[in-house]
């Protein structure tokens, strides 16, 4: 593993982030260093240096780069943990084999539309290329979701976790479908399990105070005011 100052990475990648030009950005990265190389910058005390980092990594990285994107997500740099996230989302998107990438992506075209049923078509064919391919399980659990199959979405999320454990969209996903059967203890742990792996999710930590008042009669604390509501 090379070792890389983090001033020269600044230096490498800056332009093309401020042109927008993905290709470059990769081919001016991987021509001098591993994704795994940029992993280490993670860890680096600038907090500039550290976004940066996520972003790359998100762009360039594999599988072998999840456990410190993972990592990241507990970062007390709100903008990395963001690009952490977006970093995660991508590589799980696109770690398939290639025979599953094209009805994967004609899925998600077809789930944006809202055709739910001809999305699960396509993202069973894309199982059917690549049975490991874990997002392809969570996409057509979120296609069941949207059309109300809580237990067919349920059984995609079960999938999605046994080939991704720290998949914490699927995990609160299946929070999701355990509050509409009213399951509220197992959607409650559900939404915990998924808070633990990436603390910053509001709508979640919303969902598990509303439900620990309701289960637990824990108090649900009063929303912080924003800074404009503050000089008001």
């Amino acid at each position: 593993m090379k070792k890389i100052e983090p001033q020269h990475f600044l230096d490498v990648v800056r332009p093309p982030l401020a042109q927008g030009d993905a290709a470059e950005l990769a081919r001016a990265v991987l021509e001098r260093w591993s994704a795994r190389d940029v992993c280490v910058l993670l860890q680096c005390p600038q907090q500039d240096v550290r976004r940066v980092a996520a972003v790359v990594i998100g762009l360039v990285g594999d599988g072998s780069c999840i456990g410190c994107l993972t990592h990241a997500l507990h970062d007390t740099d709100e903008q990395v943990n963001q690009m952490a996230e977006h970093g995660l989302w991508s590589i799980w998107f696109r770690a398939s084999q290639p025979a599953a990438a094209q009805p994967f992506h004609e899925g998600v075209a077809l789930l944006s539309m809202e055709c739910q049923d001809d999305a699960i078509r396509k993202f069973t064919q894309a199982i059917d290329a690549d049975p490991d391919f874990a997002e392809a399980y969570n996409q057509r659990s979120i296609a069941h979701f949207l059309a109300g199959r809580w237990q067919a979405a349920l059984d995609d999320g079960h999938e999605t976790i046994a080939r991704m454990p720290i998949h914490f969209g699927a995990i609160a996903g299946m929070g999701h479908c355990h509050a509409h059967r009213n399951e509220l203890d197992h959607a409650l742990a559900c939404y915990r399990r998924a808070l633990a792996i990436n603390p910053r999710m509001p709508a979640i930590a919303r969902a598990v105070e509303r439900l620990e008042h309701k289960l637990h009669g824990v108090p649900v604390p009063a929303p912080k005011p924003s800074h404009r509501g503050a000089q008001q």
